[in-house]
């Protein structure tokens, strides 16, 4: 288990902000040396909070423009998840793709450059062998997108345990 204390929240919130500030700017904001921002972040990605580094692209200015959630009801029985989920991965209109409780199998984030390419997609996907259906909702406008909040972090565990914030760092003792 890694400890996160308030200065690596800090940390991890200036990259999710901004993924391209530099690690002084990050020591300045934090009171740290840029080498101790360093050995900081370099823990946290050996720890795996850190899983990597991104650009977020508006995807509408190449045409792209067109997004939606698509919902894929599965037959097939054993298997047949990993499977399509595995040729899925193949579609570049993919963007993500999650398995789910509930009605679907598979949430899909598909993007297209309209209805035409979209009416397309859907096609190919419910030519997949073991897709029995699939339910698509268009997304108008995105009011916001948000990566998690480093401020609600706590330790695996801790929603079962008590959390202990002394000297601003976080303990996690499970109980049960």
């Amino acid at each position: 288990m890694h400890v996160i204390d308030d200065t690596d929240r800090k940390i991890i919130q200036s990259l999710a902000d901004d993924a391209r500030v530099s690690l002084a700017e990050i020591g300045r904001r934090v009171r740290l040396s840029t080498p101790a921002v360093h050995r900081r972040l370099r823990a946290l990605e050996a720890a795996g909070l850190v899983a990597g580094y991104t650009v977020r692209l508006d995807t509408s200015v190449l045409g792209h423009g067109l997004q939606a959630v698509v919902a894929l009801e599965l037959s097939g029985g054993t298997g047949a998840l990993d499977r399509v989920a595995t040729i899925v991965a193949g579609f570049a209109e993919v963007e993500a793709c999650w398995s789910t409780a509930g009605a679907s199998d598979l949430l899909l984030r598909v993007r297209a450059r309209g209805p035409r390419e979209l009416e397309r997609l859907l096609v190919r996907l419910g030519e997949i062998p073991a897709v029995g259906r699939t339910r698509s909702t268009i997304m108008l406008v995105t009011h916001f997108e948000r990566a998690p909040d480093p401020g609600v972090l706590t330790a695996p565990g801790a929603e079962r345990g008590v959390v202990d914030r002394t000297d601003g760092l976080v303990a996690v003792e499970v109980t049960g």
